[in-house]
């Protein structure tokens, strides 16, 4: 019985060793831009006084299409960096976004994502990630919600325990099309013992901005404060996109 609680135990503890640290993420609109092709390039950094927090970082390049008026699809690579060790390919991942309604039609504009990340690290295994996408319009103000949860699947999934859950909130004013400033809160609640724990969780908070540059090219940037004893004191992401149409 000790062997085999020994056993389980030294697995569980490898599996969460080795499970990525939460990303700064894009905030999803519902909404599909239909026949848009893009490219894009979304990364994240941490800061920190502590070397167990400073310098994560998690980088992806991305080639996304709106296929129909409410599907939209995009593959992808992602690249992580834990602090102290280098950068390299993590995952490959399929992307699919769905409209529920036209925009405006109803109150609350909604969608859903759902990908599939195929690991590139033999120890990780694979995942599934879904996603609520709400946005209200008033005025001026945008406001957009995603709510959702990551799972791991397939090989070496076994002890890695269940859905880890996030929140990503973003509100921003629409001064023009090319600036629009913001605030943004991105909260990974975790899985199992950390649910229900403030500060165990990683939950961060700052000032963003979006708009466009240069006719087909978007952008967002954010600088976000860790509020939590789990986060890195600071953290910043960008996004930058450049978009056609078919």
């Amino acid at each position: 019985m000790s062997v085999r609680f020994y056993t389980y135990a030294t697995a569980l503890t490898a599996s969460l060793a080795f499970s990525p640290a939460f990303a700064l993420d894009e905030i999803y609109s519902p909404n599909v831009e239909y026949r848009e092709l893009s490219i894009e390039y979304n990364g994240s950094r941490t800061f920190d006084t502590h070397s167990d927090k400073n310098n994560a970082q998690d980088h992806e390049v991305a080639l996304e299409a709106g296929l129909t008026p409410r599907w939209e699809v995009e593959v992808s690579g992602g690249f992580a960096k834990d602090p102290d060790n280098a950068l390299k390919l993590e995952d490959l991942e399929i992307e699919n976004r769905f409209q529920f309604f036209e925009s405006g039609e109803n109150w609350l504009d909604s969608g859903m994502l759902v990908a599939y990340d195929f690991s590139t690290i033999s120890h990780l295994s694979d995942s599934v990630e879904t996603k609520l996408l709400l946005q209200k319009d008033f005025g001026k103000i945008t406001s957009i919600a995603n709510i959702g949860f990551t799972q791991n699947v397939g090989k070496n999934s076994g002890h890695t325990g269940g859905p880890d859950y996030v929140l990503l909130l973003n509100t921003r004013y629409r001064y023009n099309e090319y600036f629009q400033p913001g605030i943004e809160l991105q909260s990974d609640f975790g899985q199992g013992p950390e649910l229900g724990k403030f500060n165990d969780q990683e939950h961060y908070i700052g000032p963003a901005v979006y708009g466009k540059l240069f006719g087909h090219f978007n952008y967002q940037a954010g600088y976000f404060f860790g509020v939590s004893d789990a986060s890195a004191q600071s953290a910043a992401r960008v996004l930058v996109e450049y978009e056609m149409h078919f």
